[in-house]
C-alpha cells in the first residue's frame, strides 16, 4: 500500500487528494473483510446473503463434509459442503442458519486487464486466528488465462498468497470477487514464503460450475470427445498452420463429439466458446474451465481449392469417464497391458496383460504387476501413469522379484483420460498447492 502511495504522490502531488484515496481504500478494505470466512487452515469468502460461500477443494473437501467457520470479527457457524469440483479446486458451501450475512458478488474475469489493481483477502499462517480479522494485500493482475496443471485458466497477480490464504478471494477495486486463491509460488527458507507468483481460480470458470454445485455432489469438467490435436506448425505434418494462430486437429473419431462439429483432420481450430484458441494449452484451459453437457461453439479453417476457408460448428462437451475407458483400450493395446489406475504399495496395479505384448515380454502379470518409471515410484496415479507412457523406457515389476525389467514404450504421442495431443506440449510452470 505504501508503494501505492508513492506513485499517486509522484502522479498527483497534492496531499489531501491521496489522503482522500487513502481514507476511501481503508473503507474499501474494510468493506470486503466483512464478507472473509475463516474455515480450517484456509480462507473463504460469502458470495450471497442466505449463506453461501466459496472456498478451495484442497481446505474444505468433498460433499457431506462438516466445517466450523467464523466470520471476520468472530462470529461462529456450522457450514456444509454442497457441492465440490475437485479438478478446479472449488467447493461451495452453505452456512447453516444464515441471514442478512455480509457478502461479495461474483464479478466477470472475462473484463480483467493486465495491470489491474486487485485486492486479497485471507488468513496467512494462520495470523488472524483467535482475533478473526483477516490480512488484505494489494496488488496488480499479472496474467490472466494461466495454464498450470488442473489449474487450466487462472489469473496470475503479485499480490501476496501465502498458506492460509487459500480459498480467499481475488477482489477488483469495484469490490466484485473475479478469482478465488488457491495457489502460489513459494521460495523456501525455514517456511514457504511468497515470491510474488499467487494464482486464482476464474470466477468466470466458477460461474459456470455454480448451478451444478447447488445441486449437491461433485461436477465434472467436459472435453470435447474423439478429437487428436497438435500444435500449429507441427512438422509432421503438411498445411499445419502457424503456432499461436490456431491448434491442428490432427485426427476425428467418427462418430464423435468432434464429429457432431463438424470438423475434420487438418482443420485449423482457433476459437472455442468464444474465446481465441491460440495453442494447446489454451486448448485446454478454455474446454476444461467448461463443465460437462456444455454447449460451445467451435470456429475453425479448412484448406479447400488451395485455399482456408472459414467454418463453425457446435458441440456437447462429453464426459471424461468415457475418455478413460477408451484410453484403458488404447494402452492395453499399444504397451502390452491395461492399468487399474489404483496404488499398489509403490507402483500403479496392472489391471491386465496382453498375450505376446511388450509388458508379457517384460514379464508382467495382470492383477499382481506394478508399474514404474526409470526407477521411480508411480504412486500418484493417472500423473504418474502418463509418465510411464511418455518416457522412452518404461519398467514393469512383478511383486515376487526384486529387480525392474525394461519394458519399450513409444513416445510419438501423449495421453490422459482427459485429452490426446500429438507432438510436444509447451510446459507449464512449476508451483505448489499452498495449503
Amino acid at each position: 500500500m505504501s508503494s501505492l502511495l508513492l506513485l499517486l504522490l509522484v502522479q498527483d502531488p497534492d496531499l489531501d487528494n491521496v489522503l482522500e484515496y487513502q481514507k476511501r481504500m481503508e473503507e474499501f478494505c474494510e468493506r470486503v473483510s466483512k464478507a472473509y470466512v475463516f474455515i480450517g487452515g484456509g480462507s473463504g469468502v460469502v458470495i450471497s446473503p442466505d449463506g453461501w460461500m466459496l472456498t478451495n477443494h484442497h481446505v474444505a473437501g468433498e460433499t457431506g463434509a462438516e466445517w466450523n467457520v467464523n466470520l471476520t470479527g468472530g462470529k461462529a457457524y456450522k457450514a456444509d459442503v454442497i457441492g465440490h469440483d475437485p479438478t478446479g479446486d472449488v467447493s461451495l458451501l452453505k452456512i447453516r442458519d444464515a441471514t442478512e450475512l455480509p457478502f461479495l458478488e461474483l464479478g466477470s474475469s472475462d473484463d480483467l486487464e493486465i495491470g489491474q489493481f486487485v485486492v486479497a483477502v485471507g488468513n496467512p499462517f494462520g495470523l488472524g486466528n483467535g482475533n478473526w480479522d483477516p490480512t488484505v494485500t494489494f496488488g496488480v493482475i499479472s496474467a490472466i488465462h494461466r495454464y498450470q496443471d488442473w489449474y487450466m485458466d487462472c489469473i496470475h497477480t503479485d499480490t501476496h498468497i501465502n498458506p492460509g490464504n487459500s480459498g480467499g478471494p481475488l477482489i477488483t477495486m469495484e469490490g466484485k470477487i473475479i478469482g478465488i486463491n488457491g495457489r502460489g509460488g513459494f521460495m523456501r527458507r525455514r517456511t514457504r514464503v511468497s515470491s510474488g507468483i499467487g494464482l486464482a481460480i476464474s470466477s468466470s470458470q466458477i460461474q459456470r460450475y455454480l448451478p451444478s454445485m447447488k445441486a449437491g455432489g461433485r461436477v465434472y469438467h467436459g472435453i470435447i470427445e474423439g478429437i487428436t490435436i497438435a500444435e500449429g506448425g507441427f512438422d509432421e505434418y503438411e498445411n499445419s498452420g502457424v503456432y499461436g494462430e490456431g491448434i491442428l486437429v490432427a485426427g476425428v473419431d467418427t462418430p464423435s463429439r468432434a464429429d457432431d462439429a463438424g470438423l475434420l483432420p487438418g482443420d485449423i481450430l482457433h476459437e472455442i466458446g468464444g474465446y481465441p484458441c491460440y495453442n494447446v494449452n489454451r486448448y485446454h484451459g478454455i474446454v476444461g474451465s467448461h463443465p460437462v453437457g456444455s454447449k460451445v461453439k467451435v470456429k475453425y479453417r479448412r484448406l479447400e481449392d488451395g485455399a482456408w476457408k472459414e467454418h463453425e460448428g457446435e458441440t456437447v462437451l462429453g464426459d471424461p469417464a468415457k475418455a478413460l475407458e477408451g484410453e484403458h483400450a488404447y494402452r492395453a493395446v499399444l504397451y502390452g497391458f491395461g492399468p487399474a489406475y489404483e496404488q499398489a504399495g509403490d507402483g500403479i496395479r496392472i489391471n491386465s496383460v496382453a498375450e505376446k505384448g511388450p509388458a508379457e515380454a517384460a514379464g508382467m502379470r495382470g492383477g499382481s504387476g506394478r508399474a514404474r518409471r526409470g526407477g521411480r515410484r508411480a504412486n500418484r496415479g493417472i500423473r504418474r501413469l502418463r509418465q510411464v507412457a511418455d518416457g522412452q523406457q518404461a519398467q514393469g515389476r512383478r511383486r515376487d522379484e526384486a529387480e525392474s525389467i525394461p519394458v519399450l514404450s513409444p513416445q510419438s504421442s501423449v495421453f490422459s483420460p482427459q485429452y490426446s495431443v500429438l507432438g510436444p506440449q509447451s510446459g507449464s510452470e512449476g508451483s505448489e498447492t499452498e495449503d
